[in-house]
C-alpha cells in the first residue's frame, strides 16, 4: 500500500493530489492548507519518497496503486488532481477506475509522444544522475516554484526518487499516448497548463477539450510547469470551483479550438 498523508475526514469531500516526479506528497501541504474543508489525501507516488519500497514500473501499475488506495479510504467517488507525473498517473487511473473519480484536474502533461531523438534521451539519461545532487535538486525545484526546497529531499538529505526512477519516468513520458483513449473518457475533467510550458503539452491543450466528452482547457499566463507551486492561491481556487462545479478563476485564459 502507497503511504500517504492526509487533513480532514471522510465527512468531507475527498481530493486526491498526486505529485510531480522527484517530489512526493509533502509538496501538496500548502495547498491542502488552503483547501480547508476538504480532505486531503496526498499519497507517496511508487519509488518516491516514503513508497520507495513500491517499486515504479508503469503509469498503468502506479494508478493501480492509487485505486487500491482511494479503495481503502472513501467509499465515494474523489476529485483528483495531479501535475506531470501526477497527471500521467491520474489520466491512467481514469481510464482503469473511473468510478473512483468525480472529478480530475491535470496540469503538465501531453496528450501523444514527444519526439526526441537519441541525443536528446541521452542528456535526459545523464540528468538524471545530476539529481543525486542535493543542490541540484534544490536548483530544479526552485526552477518550479517551489520554495521550500527541502521538499525535493527526505529528511536524512537523500533524493525522494533514485536515478533509475526518474529515468524510467522520463522516458514513458516522452512515449506517454492517451490519443487512443481520449473519447472514452467521461470523468468531468479539467486540464490547465502554464503558457511558458512545453510546445507539446500547450499544443496538447486543445486536444484534450476537442476529443474529451467532459473536458475544458485553460491557459495560466505567464507562469510555467511550475504554475501549482509558484502559485498556490490560484490552484486551491481554481481546484476548489472545479469541484463545486463554479465558475473558474478570470486568470485562467481560455483555449480556443484551431
Amino acid at each position: 500500500m502507497l503511504h500517504y498523508r492526509h487533513s480532514g475526514s471522510n465527512e468531507q469531500k475527498s481530493i486526491v493530489l498526486l505529485h510531480a516526479a522527484g517530489f512526493d506528497g509533502r509538496i501538496w501541504t500548502r495547498s491542502a492548507e488552503l483547501l480547508s474543508g476538504f480532505n486531503c489525501i496526498c499519497p507517496d507516488l511508487p519509488g518516491h519518497g516514503k513508497s520507495e519500497g513500491v517499486p515504479f514500473t508503469d503509469f498503468d501499475d502506479a494508478s493501480d496503486r492509487v485505486a487500491e488506495l482511494i479503495e481503502s479510504l472513501d467509499p465515494k467517488p474523489v476529485h483528483l488532481a495531479g501535475l506531470s507525473l501526477g497527471s500521467y498517473v491520474g489520466f491512467r487511473l481514469l481510464v482503469r477506475h473511473p468510478h473512483l473519480v468525480e472529478s480530475a484536474i491535470f496540469s503538465g502533461f501531453q496528450h501523444n509522444p514527444i519526439p526526441a531523438s537519441v541525443f536528446i534521451r541521452a542528456i535526459m539519461h545523464a540528468s538524471t544522475w545530476m539529481m543525486n545532487s542535493k543542490r541540484n535538486r534544490e536548483k530544479m525545484a526552485r526552477s518550479m516554484g517551489v520554495s521550500d526546497t527541502k521538499l525535493i529531499s527526505q529528511a536524512s538529505g537523500r533524493s525522494n526518487a533514485s536515478s533509475r526512477t526518474m529515468r524510467k519516468i522520463g522516458s514513458l513520458a516522452l512515449d506517454f499516448d492517451a490519443s487512443p483513449e481520449l473519447s472514452h473518457v467521461a470523468t468531468r475533467t479539467l486540464v490547465v497548463a502554464g503558457e511558458k510550458e512545453h510546445p507539446a503539452i500547450l499544443a496538447s491543450l486543445s486536444a484534450f477539450q476537442a476529443a474529451m466528452p467532459n473536458c475544458t482547457s485553460r491557459l495560466v499566463p505567464g507562469l510555467g510547469h511550475g504554475w501549482i507551486a509558484n502559485d498556490n492561491e490560484l490552484f486551491a481556487e481554481t481546484l476548489r470551483a472545479w469541484t463545486e462545479q463554479h465558475p473558474l478563476p478570470d486568470r485562467l485564459a481560455e483555449i480556443t479550438q484551431g
